[in-house]
């Protein structure tokens, strides 16, 4: 059993960590020296448009999980709206390039993993966008900023600074894919299938169970896919599909971070509106008879 477990921790762990590694030098190289002016003169003037154009700032500016919430809080000061800026928070983990290169590998190159991870999180992220600006909640608090907000500068400090923030990525994420790994070998292995058959393959509680362990293990987005691949001979196809979208909308860093540059009021109604749409989609796939 050991040898198994250890099979299964040992292959998360190492099929993962290339995305990691590349992830985190590809987010630090474009946070330290892409300005972010260039993407912001193409913002539309109209407030639901901008709202869509910033679900998909993800694909073109891949920063990592941990460094979304100062992008956005950067973006705020220079006249984006919070609407978009929150749109751009719950989108861009996944809307990011690599995120999705690793979708693809670690689903065995399967295209409807991808483009069903893909185009759920950015309906759902622009239909909380678009929910922030129907009930008028466009709040953002002026506290000392989450992160740095000076544009990217070339200087001779500038690759140690690239070369310090992914070396700190790396480490910070690791830890996540580290236990998160420990965690689904210990499912697969030790957990016997009495237990989890009741809960593991109910429509509705299955997709429950896999946000609340997608919370709590906070994996980071280039890590996430390959965690739930290995869960998914115990689990449902929409459990599954909800543990990719909701570990990026709702996480650790997320709870620590938004509360300190939105409004509470914002970031509750971004939270609920993130879970209930997550869980409906997860429940509705299972009802339709999704599998993969």
């Amino acid at each position: 059993m050991w040898q198994h477990a250890e099979t299964i921790f040992l292959s998360i762990v190492l099929e993962s960590l290339p995305f990691i590694v590349i992830g985190a030098l590809l987010s630090s190289f474009i946070q330290h020296l892409v300005p972010r002016r260039l993407l912001f003169r193409l913002l539309p003037k109209s407030r639901p448009l901008a709202v869509v154009y910033a679900a998909f700032l993800g694909f073109v500016f891949p920063v990592c999980d941990c460094g979304t919430v100062p992008v956005a809080r950067s973006l705020i000061h220079k006249g984006m709206p919070v609407s978009a800026a929150i749109t751009f928070v719950l989108a861009a983990p996944v809307t990011n390039p690599l995120t999705l290169a690793a979708t693809y590998a670690a689903f065995g190159g399967r295209l409807n993993m991808l483009l069903i991870r893909l185009g759920a999180a950015l309906l759902i992220s622009i239909l909380i966008g678009w929910g922030l600006l129907f009930f008028r909640m466009e709040q953002s608090k002026r506290v000392e900023s989450v992160g740095k907000m000076d544009e990217p500068t070339l200087s001779r400090h500038t690759t140690g600074k690239i070369l310090s923030h992914a070396l700190g990525e790396i480490f910070e994420v690791g830890v996540f894919v580290v236990v998160s790994a420990a965690v689904a070998a210990g499912i697969q292995t030790w957990l016997p299938t009495s237990a989890w058959e009741s809960v593991g393959r109910h429509p509705i509680l299955s997709v429950i169970a896999l946000m609340s362990l997608s919370v709590v293990l906070s994996l980071c987005a280039q890590a996430d896919a390959f965690v739930a691949r290995s869960l998914q001979g115990v689990t449902t196809g929409g459990a599954v599909v909800s543990f990719l979208l909701i570990g990026q909308m709702i996480d650790i860093r997320n709870l620590l971070l938004l509360p300190r540059a939105f409004d509470h009021r914002v970031v509750v109604f971004v939270f609920t509106l993130a879970f209930a749409l997550v869980l409906l989609l997860g429940i509705g796939l299972n009802y339709a008879g999704f599998r993969l």
